[in-house]
């Protein structure tokens, strides 16, 4: 079976390929076209202008379906969702239109042309199964939420919504993980960190695969111009990552109150970056010039983390692979993690990086980067080698063609 013709379900618009969840699945459906598969995508989404960018994946997808949530929509599924004893997680992508386009798709020439559907998160795994003529479900779960929620709803410092909506949603996530998996014909995690907790919940390990993302790398010339907000002559030390994003925000928040005051103790003028998107106002009043710079969205990360001494991922809370280190350590910067960042890694990569979860050793792992760079310097460049040997997409393009070839071939009934 040389090629297939396959049906993508997503929450959101994989397009522009710059945060975790749209970076992953845009490489997924650019390197199975690659590999001749037909793909018809429907797209659920709560975002505006994804309607708008969802034309950048027109070359490769044969058949593109959108639909959009608006409040009022999230507002009754929340509502029926709980009524039902569902996650919010689940309940919150549920679309009449989209069942009914779904079970028209099913009997019409295309539908029944399909070989394998690819459910892209668990609140996409009831439309997979709905009105579904036994066609084999992968379901790329990307993290395990069950893990994540646990550490979560117990964090201490953490906003108490979020605690609270973490313990809601905790067990109501382990039923449906558990449910959705056994079902699925494969179950993907993006590390062997996540598959492990998935399997501990009682996720049969025949059908948990672990596919890791890859490293897309924008090359930084020798001739590109350091960022303007980097001033000449401070060392940097760079966050990168969407600044929306619950663990992002409390990690930079966390690392901002409780480590960077022992950094500037030892290296007074060291500047600290927050570069990335939808930063909210609770981080940008701590911004100050000279001290510490919160950007925003940025059209290009690299070359933010190519002119920084350093990148860190202090990060008290982390579900799958940490693409922030995947790509300093790929550009070849020196990273400083927690170790709830660095978990993806196996112990050969954690090596590339320095490790600490008190504040005080982060802080000296810093600090020893920041007065001598140039061993550190060193080892991230052979955590550069490592990464791009190992963390390529079309590493992770092939296996997930593997996959889906072994579970289209196999044509089981699988609920």
């Amino acid at each position: 079976m040389n090629s297939l013709n396959l049906l993508v379900l997503t929450p959101l618009v994989p397009a522009p390929p710059h945060d975790g969840d749209k970076l992953r699945l845009y490489y997924f459906l650019k390197e199975l076209k690659k590999r001749g598969h037909q793909i018809d995508l429907f797209c659920l989404t709560r975002v505006k202008s994804d309607l708008v960018q969802a034309e950048a994946l027109h070359p490769f997808c044969r058949k593109i379906y959108l639909e959009r949530l608006n409040g009022v929509d999230l507002f009754f599924n929340l509502l029926g969702g709980t009524l039902l004893g569902q996650s919010l997680n689940v309940a919150s992508h549920f679309s009449p239109k989209l069942r009914d386009g779904l079970r028209a798709y099913w009997k019409s020439e295309e539908g029944r042309s399909i070989d394998a559907v690819l459910a892209h998160r668990l609140r996409m795994a009831p439309m997979a199964f709905e009105s579904n003529p036994n066609v084999p479900v992968v379901l790329e779960l990307t993290d395990c939420l069950t893990a994540y929620t646990g550490r979560l709803k117990s964090l201490k410092g953490a906003r108490w919504t979020a605690r609270l909506l973490a313990r809601w949603d905790h067990w109501l996530l382990k039923r449906e993980e558990v449910e959705w998996s056994n079902r699925a014909a494969a179950t993907l995690l993006i590390s062997e960190r996540d598959a492990e907790a998935l399997v501990s919940i009682g996720v049969s390990p025949e059908k948990v695969q672990v596919v890791p993302n890859g490293v897309s790398l924008t090359p930084v010339s020798k001739n590109k111009k350091r960022p303007d907000l980097y001033p000449a002559g401070q060392p940097v030390v760079c966050f990168a990552g969407n600044m929306g994003y619950f663990p992002n925000e409390d990690g930079i928040l966390w690392f901002h109150e409780k480590v960077w005051p022992l950094v500037k103790q030892s290296v007074p003028n060291a500047l600290l970056a927050a570069v990335g998107g939808q930063p909210r106002a609770r981080l940008k009043r701590r911004a100050k010039p000279g001290e510490f710079i919160v950007t925003g969205w940025v059209p290009e990360i690299e070359p933010y983390v190519a002119f920084s001494t350093l990148t860190i991922a202090p990060l008290r809370l982390a579900a799958g692979m940490q693409n922030k280190v995947a790509l300093s350590l790929g550009l070849g910067v020196p990273v400083a993690a927690t170790s709830a960042a660095a978990g993806w890694l196996e112990a050969k990569g954690q090596a590339f990086l320095s490790v600490a979860d008190d504040p005080k050793g982060l802080a000296e792992a810093v600090i020893q980067i920041l007065q001598n760079p140039r061993p550190a310097k060193a080892k991230a460049l052979r955590g550069k080698a490592y990464i791009l040997k190992n963390y390529t997409w079309p590493l992770s393009g092939r296996k997930m063609d593997q996959i889906l070839k072994r579970v289209a071939g196999q044509r089981k009934t699988n609920f």
